[in-house]
């Protein structure tokens, strides 16, 4: 495994009442938090950091992810960042997802013996 080092910078609008510059450092700072708690639960996470702008409402995230290609480390590092944006209560709703097709997925019994 390789400490692929990422950085990604971040744009945010105000909505709901939420404008000021403490609404949006009360938010970073529990984006940081999140980003913390998921670097305890997960040793391949090494150093979050996160720069930013109050005023411009910008932010920059850096952090290590242990991968074995950039292209894991990229998608690690962004559903990180992710995780830790929701859990900081802010949406990525326009950011790439998958969702299922059906509504109720089909299970059926799967029979050990078969392959």
């Amino acid at each position: 495994m390789t400490t692929h080092h990422l950085v990604a910078d971040l744009s945010f609008e105000a909505r709901n009442g939420a404008d000021s510059d403490g609404d949006f450092d009360d938010f970073v700072d529990r984006f940081v938090d999140e980003l913390d708690n998921l670097q305890e639960c997960d040793p391949g996470i090494v150093d979050p950091d996160v720069v930013g702008s109050l005023a411009n409402r910008t932010l920059s995230v850096t952090m290590g992810v242990e991968a074995a290609t950039l292209e894991d480390a990229s998608r690690l590092f962004s559903a990180n960042v992710r995780a830790a944006l929701h859990a900081a209560e802010c949406g990525t709703p326009t950011w790439p997802h998958f969702v299922p097709k059906e509504r109720t997925p089909r299970v059926r019994h799967r029979d050990a013996a078969t392959s």
